[in-house]
Order: structure tokens, then sequence, then C-alpha cells
């Protein structure tokens, strides 16, 4: 959560007024809109001009702080960028973690760039405009101040000699409205104090004449001068959000800048990780820093003291070879890639999914015929994931055609099929499967099997790399039960003599629709 930002001393707030603007002011110019009773534009601009400054310092520290971090994010990318990594690989895989100390190298230079632009282009301009903001203060807004206190005090004598001229004014009054009221002693006290009062009227009136008159030529040369600052005060505030503005924007484009150039130093690392195959990788490994397949038998015991026994130089190591399948711990494995046909015939049809029942949540599509499935450790934006490339089809150089993505299914019509089922697909049936299969399939029921979703045939044989999975060979049918994304299948062989139980597992680019 952050700080609460606390109110500037320089704030306008306190001198907002209330509502809309007057629609009926003929100018928006500071020097037509900034007077009023008791000279109340005074301390609003003056505020204004202050929190202007106030702003332009804090731009200066902005850019200031801003070039430092950049700058020393860059030093800190150059020591990472001379750091060791990936010093014991060998082939593509040496080559895209040499180009990722490369590239970061880049972009630390990138950002050193970014760090000195900010402070030439962007910190000096601003620190010399608040010298501007600096220079203007010290000579119009001090000499206006001036002018005004001197103003203001002008009008303080002008008050007090105009309070004392209208009390000797109401005293003469009083006096001689009372002297007609009273007589004797009373009338010559009321007498004298009408004569001092007479006395003293003379002088203040003379004083306040003068005073006004002195105030009326300070009003004067005080418009001129205020107005003169109110055009200077516009005119610096319309140069500091010009400045502001083009400042602020060139910070922005240069940043952007950077930017491109980080995406493409990392646009040239995804290259360098798309030409990084890890099983050509582990190929060339064993290619070439394999050490041969024999295994070295142990050395038998040989009864030299006998005379039938071996001569010690004819004793020869003996070895065999290496015949081991690898069992693999992982998880998930790439689909394998099905065998080439030996003719140029038309592939086969590639499995489209389930039919899909009313109310069930639509199927994913499948992989298609030869079609490696997705590899779930590859990553999302890698266009060349671990198991993300299918292998040739037979019949395709280029790979098979696309699959149409089966449309969300309507009422009454099974996925797989975008227009509907065809004439006399289903034969009345809802939600089933076509006749051709409604027989096959009663029998793998009835047999006990799971829940079947359509039967396939093998277009090549197989054999099984992990106890889940089954042989078959080319030829065989094979009832379908679940179709994982990944594209090992589950299923069993309709041959009785040949099922294995617990066995279920098979690769669906081996197989096509029966």
């Amino acid at each position: 959560m952050s700080a609460r930002r606390q109110p500037s001393t320089t704030s306008l707030a306190r001198f907002a007024r209330a509502g809309s603007p007057d629609p009926n002011v003929p100018s928006l110019d500071y020097c037509n809109n900034f007077w009023g009773v008791a000279d109340g534009g005074v301390e609003v601009l003056f505020a204004r001009m202050r929190g202007a400054s106030r702003t332009m310092e804090e731009l200066r520290n902005f850019w200031k702080e801003r070039a430092l971090l950049e700058e020393d994010y860059a030093k800190r990318l150059a020591k990472l960028a001379k750091s060791t990594v990936g010093r014991d690989e060998i082939g593509d895989f040496r080559i895209a973690l040499d180009t990722l100390r490369t590239e970061t190298e880049k972009q630390s230079t990138f950002h050193i760039q970014l760090g000195q632009q900010i402070r030439n282009d962007l910190e000096a301009p601003a620190a010399a405009f608040v010298q501007r903001q600096t220079q203007h203060k010290r000579t119009a807004i001090a000499g206006i101040e001036k002018q005004f206190k001197n103003k203001q005090a002008q009008e303080q004598h002008v008050a007090k000699a105009r309070d004392k001229y209208e009390q000797d004014c109401l005293r003469i009054n009083a006096y001689t409205a009372q002297s007609s009221l009273v007589q004797g002693k009373d009338l010559e006290r009321i007498t004298l104090k009408l004569e001092r009062a007479q006395q003293t009227v003379h002088t203040n009136e003379r004083d306040f004449a003068n005073f006004a008159r002195a105030l009326q030529d300070s009003v004067a040369n005080w418009e001129h001068e205020w107005k003169l600052f109110c055009d200077s005060c516009q005119d610096l505030e319309d140069d500091r959000m010009e400045f502001t503005k083009d400042n602020v924007w060139a910070y922005a484009n240069a940043v952007s800048i950077v930017c491109v150039s980080d995406d493409e130093s990392c646009e040239r690392l995804r290259l360098s990780l798309e030409q990084f195959e890890p099983e050509r990788d582990q190929e060339n490994f064993v290619t070439s820093y394999g050490t041969g397949n024999q295994i070295p038998d142990p050395p038998q015991f040989i009864n030299y003291s006998s005379p039938d026994g071996a001569l010690p130089a004819s004793t020869r190591p003996t070895t065999r070879p290496a015949q081991f399948e690898r069992e693999s711990q992982r998880t998930n494995r790439p689909i394998p890639s099905a065998p080439q046909p030996q003719d140029d015939g038309p592939a086969p049809q590639a499995v489209p999914p389930p039919p899909q029942q009313y109310g069930a949540p639509p199927q994913q599509q499948q992989p298609a015929y030869g079609q490696a499935a997705p590899h779930p450790y590859a990553a999302a934006s890698s266009p060349s994931g671990y198991g993300a490339q299918p292998p040739q089809q037979p019949g395709y150089p280029n790979g098979p055609p696309q699959q149409q993505q089966p449309q969300q299914p309507q009422y009454g019509q099974p996925q797989g099929y975008p227009g509907g089922p065809p004439q006399g697909a289903y034969g009345g049936g809802y939600g089933g499967p076509p006749p051709q299969q409604q027989q096959q399939q009663q029998q793998p029921q009835s047999a006990g099997l799971m829940s079947l979703l359509y039967t396939v045939k093998a277009l090549y044989d197989y054999s099984a790399t992990i106890p889940e999975e089954f042989d078959f060979q080319q030829g065989d049918i094979i009832a379908v039960t679940a179709t994982p994304e990944d594209g090992w299948w589950s299923g069993e062989l309709l041959d009785e003599a040949r099922r294995v139980p617990g066995r279920h597992i098979f690769p669906s680019n081996f197989v096509h629709l029966f």
C-alpha cells in the first residue's frame, strides 16, 4: 500500500472557486482574471508560481533518480553477462546459453545509453528550466511583491487618515447638536470641545486627501506593473507546460526504443532456442563422446600352475554388447513417430473425436494422424517445444493436411460433424455411434471392457516400451476407451487371446479409424 501524499503548502485548493467558471468572461488571459476585491488574485498567482517551481524541481529530481537507477541496472546486467553459464555444455545447447550471455551484455549497453540520454536530454533541460524559474522569481516576483507591500502600506495610511477625518466630522456634528440643547457651564464645555475638534479636522482632512492622491498614483503604477507581471507569468507557464509535455514525451520515446531493443534481443534468443533440439544434442553427445557399447567381462580364474593353463600373455579381456532397454521415469513422454509406408498411397483418415452426448462438455480436438501431441513441458510461447514437432507423415512429405476444428455440438448433433450427421449415419438413435460401429462395440462391451468410444485399426506394428503399454501388429482392431490430450490413448485389443490385463496404453498415431 502506497503512502498517502502529503498536502502541498503551495496548493491552489484553498483558492478554488465554487461552481463553473463565469461564461461571460471575455478573456482567459492572466492579466484580465486575477484582480478582484482586496487584490485577491495576487495570492492566487503567487501560489501558482510557487507550485510551478516546486513541480519542476520534483521533475528534475525524478530524472536524476531515474538515470541513476538505469545506470545501476545496466552495470548489474553487464556484470551478470560476464558470469559463467553452460561452460560444460556442447552443441546447440552451448550456443543458446552463449546467446543468453551475449544478448544480456547488449541489453546492458542499451540501458547505459538510456541512462545517459535521460541525464543529458531530460535532466539537464529540466535543471535549465528550474534556473529560469529562479531568475523569474528573483526579478519579476520579488519586484512585484515589493510594490504590492508598498501599495498595501499606502492603503493602510489612507484608511487610518479616513478614519480620523471621519471621527472628527462625527464629533463636530454631535457637539453642534448638543450645544442647542444645553445652557450654562455645560454649553461652555461643549463649545470648548467643538473648537478643538474643528482645529484637528482640518489637519486630518489634509492628510486624508494627500494619502488618497498618493495612493491613486501608486495604484495606477501597480496596475501597470501587475499587468506586466501577469503576462510574464502566463508566458512562463505556457513554456513550462509545453516543455514538460515534450520532456516526458521524449522519456516515453527513449524507454520505448530500449524496450524494442530488448524485444529484438529476446527474439534473437528465441531464434537460438529454436535451433536447439534436445534429442539432436543427445544424439550428438552420444555420437561424439560415446565410449562404445562393449561391456568388459570380469576376469575369470585361470590356474597358471596347471600345465594346461593358459599363458599370461595369451589371456585377453572379453566383452559383450550392451542390449539394455531404457526405463524412463518421465511421466510425460513424447509420442513416437509412426514408421514410413513403403508405397505412396493416400494417408488413412485421422481418427475423429468421439460423439458428444447431450449435456456433456465438448471434447478437445485429438492429434491428427501421425501428428505428435504437444508435450506438457513445452512452453506455450516456444515454437519448438519438446514433443511439439509432428513427425514425417506417410504419403505427405510436408505433413498431413490440417484437421478442421470441430464446432460446438448442437442439440442432437454429435461432435465431429460440423453440419450435423450424414443421412442415416446414426440410424435414428440419438447420440449413438454409426450402425457399423454398434455391432462392433457390442462384443467388447459384453466382454467387460470400459466405456467404449470407438474402434480403430493398427497401421503399423508397435512394441511396448513401458509395462502399461501393450504390443500390437498391423491390422489389429483396438477398442478405444479414453483419448487423453497427450496422444497416448487407452484401449484394449479385441483379440482376447492376446489381450494382457493391466496393459492399456498405445500411441494414437499408429492407428486410424476403423
